[in-house]
């Protein structure tokens, strides 16, 4: 192996290392067909580098999704200045 070669046209359950991570963004977003599901599956589950990476892009995108969806709490005072600008919005 060379130092440019990644390992990414090694073929596990008939795929690439290449294609499995140009679809891995669709895979974790259950935007691919059950066919495609399943054979991303059992090269994932024969390949221990991409079942890594998956699982690291996995966590990630679940943190920023979870991040992404909570808005920060406000501080009690942003709170209180909020309300008095919505009753004298409600007042005027």
């Amino acid at each position: 192996m060379s130092a440019t070669d990644t390992g990414l046209d090694t073929v596990i359950a008939g795929v690439r290392c290449r294609d499995v991570l140009a679809d891995l963004s669709e895979f974790l977003d259950g935007q691919l067909s059950s066919e495609r599901v399943a054979t991303l599956r059992a090269h994932l589950a024969a390949c221990d580098r991409c079942a890594r990476f998956g699982g690291d892009v996995s966590a990630a995108l679940g943190a920023l999704r979870a991040n992404l969806r909570v808005p920060p709490p406000l501080a009690p005072e942003q709170t209180a200045q909020l309300r008095t600008s919505l009753r004298q919005a409600q007042s005027a």
